[in-house]
């Protein structure tokens, strides 16, 4: 039996490693298609730390995320900003996986060390995003 359980651990975390490399290749294309990616009912956050110790915190629901992604597509490929990720670990718990990675922002030279998102497998079988947290900044590092 734990053999079937390790199986199927192994598994899901490959589907979710594979959901995220979608992902991560739609945003380097700039593809709208990235917005399709979430749940109308995921919860987006973002944390903003400002240069003059201003801190503010964002919350969205999926929809509005996705309306806002389709909006701002073009002028992220107009300035070639976009993010890589590094030292992805996944963690799945039964439908669910938790993709942490540091994110980097190529257009502003900084790497965002709380990142993560939450995906869960619907009963069609494809993953949607549920959850997601980032930390942004105003200003350039570069």
């Amino acid at each position: 039996m734990a053999a079937v359980s390790v199986w199927a651990d192994s598994t899901d975390t490959k589907a979710a490693r594979a959901f995220f490399t979608k992902y991560i290749e739609l945003g380097d294309r700039y593809d709208e298609k990235v917005a399709n990616l979430y749940s109308d009912g995921a919860v987006i956050r973002t944390y903003r730390r400002y240069p003059h110790g201003l801190e503010r915190a964002m919350e969205l629901s999926g929809s509005q995320w996705k309306a806002l992604l389709v909006k701002t597509m073009p002028l992220a490929k107009a300035q070639a900003d976009r993010s890589t990720y590094s030292n992805v670990e996944v963690s799945v718990t039964g439908p669910k996986a938790k993709i942490k990675a540091n994110r980097y922002s190529v257009g502003k030279c900084y790497t965002d060390t709380e990142y993560f998102m939450v995906i869960e497998r619907q009963s069609s079988g494809a993953y949607l995003i549920v959850e997601e947290y980032s930390e942004t900044q105003p200003q350039a590092n570069c």
